[in-house]
């Protein structure tokens, strides 16, 4: 089972992942350190929803791709 803040980091990985972007060049855009946003990336900090938005915007994504389907939380629910 993983916490909804554990599948959101995994979402944030993946969309700067796909865009070909480090940790490092995030971090460093939105103020914060790269180890931090591993820690995002990794679920085990909680992430406030402006600092959510601030990734969203510096990677052009859509929301959706960050935030997990209810259908998807509640099979990681289940499991």
């Amino acid at each position: 089972m993983q916490p909804v803040q554990t599948l959101i980091g995994m979402n944030i990985k993946l969309a700067r992942t796909k865009r070909s972007i480090t940790q490092a060049e995030v971090a460093n855009k939105i103020g914060i350190e790269a180890s931090y946003l591993s820690r995002i990336e990794r679920g085990t900090v909680p992430v406030s929803c402006e600092r959510i938005y601030e990734i969203i915007h510096l990677l052009n994504c859509d929301i959706s791709e960050i935030f997990p389907v209810p259908e998807e939380v509640e099979t990681q629910f289940n499991q």
